[in-house]
């Protein structure tokens, strides 16, 4: 038996599942609520506050990874020396230092120290106990602007304190300007508002009252809430439904009840889209995905909505609609919030990727249309390739449609996500 001093402790359940999971994330380029999911599933029985917290790590570290970088920077020679896993410890220590007041200094200082010791010939202990004391020493300078400034262009302070890569920053720039820009790096830094949808739920009135009353409410738009980030939610069995409220609003700017029918959800995913138009009243739907699972999940949401397995980027497998509603795959730019690891693993040759699959899916959109239809575009990203220029080559290459109403989720907008929406008209 090993004696009690070369002993390792095992780390507390909610930072060995959370750096499990951001391992595999960053590691592997597992989403990673799908990463997580499977670190929790692994640990039999966890506790829910346990669970709390390992989520909370994992999105808090990843909406703030870039600033978290630079602040040990400045007391690391060179973190790049760090094994990987080490380095990722350490930045995840660095963030509930200075963003989980509620957890001892000591505490977090202390399973930090723990995990270095799992590799003893690196000899790391000592470094990380030095390095996160010094941060725990930080005041209110770490959430200045200013204190990132030293040595940095315009875009790379931007980049360290709204821990977002340069390139986005640079798209945005270019493309929506430096006020718009600062309001989507404030926006991608913080948790989404909490979406719910209350349609076809068995407890919908109670439930509707409850949560009417409650002093996060953001905003309600027929069955559906949106509340800031945090807010405790009733208990309720079934659980309520998740749905962004900002695609929601996407939708609905788009006018679907105007669109002719029946209307095709051409990339319906789990039906999010296809549940605001039954609850609009909109009935004549059919529904399709590449993928089975998510079709799965909109089968037992909406069994009454037909749905089959169809690529929309292939020979349509049925013509004659009278409109295509495309939630187009887009590198979810707009979606940072609720998605952060995204931005730590798109690059810019598969945002060119994307945009080329997109074409394909309106090209063949257009030609399965019946005379009189209409294509109803949406996607959760920020980028004029993606959008507002991807709409302009589809207007150039078919003489036939022409654009209708287009839409953007505000910059200001308190929900934090944001969704971009065109109608054109054959």
């Amino acid at each position: 038996m090993p004696s009690p001093k070369n002993t390792v402790k095992r780390l507390p359940p909610a930072r060995e599942a959370a750096l499990e999971a951001l391992h595999r994330c960053l590691g592997s380029g597992v989403d990673i609520q799908g990463a997580l999911d499977r670190a929790i599933s692994s640990r039999s029985n966890m506790d829910p506050r346990d669970v709390g917290l390992a989520t909370e790590l994992c999105y808090g570290y990843l909406r703030l990874k870039g600033r978290l970088e630079y602040i040990l920077s400045r007391y690391l020679k060179d973190p790049s020396k760090l094994p990987p896993k080490m380095r990722l410890a350490m930045g995840v220590a660095a963030y509930e230092l200075l963003h989980l007041e509620r957890i001892p200094a000591y505490s977090t200082v202390n399973w930090a120290v723990d995990f270095a010791k799992t590799k003893p010939k690196a000899r790391l202990t000592g470094l990380f106990n030095a390095v996160l004391r010094r941060v725990s020493e930080l005041g209110d300078e770490v959430n200045d602007l200013d204190w990132y400034r030293e040595g940095a262009t315009d875009i790379e302070h931007l980049s360290r304190y709204y821990a977002c890569p340069e390139w986005i920053i640079e798209l945005w720039h270019n493309g929506y300007g430096e006020e718009t820009t600062r309001h989507y790096l404030e926006a991608q830094v913080q948790a989404p508002a909490i979406g719910l949808n209350l349609y076809r739920h068995p407890d919908a009135d109670v439930l509707y009252n409850e949560l009417a009353a409650n002093p996060n409410i953001i905003d309600i738009d027929g069955m559906s809430f949106a509340l800031k980030a945090g807010t405790q939610l009733p208990d309720a069995a079934p659980p309520m439904a998740r749905q962004s409220f900002a695609a929601r609003q996407a939708v609905e700017m788009l006018s679907p009840k105007q669109w002719p029918t029946p209307i095709w959800d051409a990339c319906a995913g789990r039906g999010g889209k296809s549940r605001v138009l039954k609850e609009m009243g909109i009935d004549d739907i059919f529904a399709s995905d590449v993928h089975m699972g998510r079709l799965s999940a909109l089968h037992r949401e909406l069994p009454k909505v037909p749905a089959f397995a169809a690529r929309a980027d292939l020979e349509p497998p049925i013509k004659g609609a009278g409109t295509i509603l495309l939630d187009l795959p887009c590198s979810g730019l707009g979606v940072l919030s609720r998605r952060p690891d995204t931005k730590w693993r798109r690059t810019r040759h598969e945002v060119a990727e994307l945009e080329q699959l997109q074409a394909r899916i309106l090209n063949n959109a257009v030609d399965a249309l019946k005379p009189g239809g209409v294509i109803a575009i949406i996607t959760c990203t920020l980028n004029p390739d993606e959008n507002e220029h991807q709409l302009d080559r589809l207007l150039k290459a078919h003489d036939r449609i022409k654009k209708g109403p287009t839409w953007t989720t505000p910059a200001d907008s308190p929900l934090n996500e944001f969704f971009w929406g065109a109608v054109v008209k054959v």
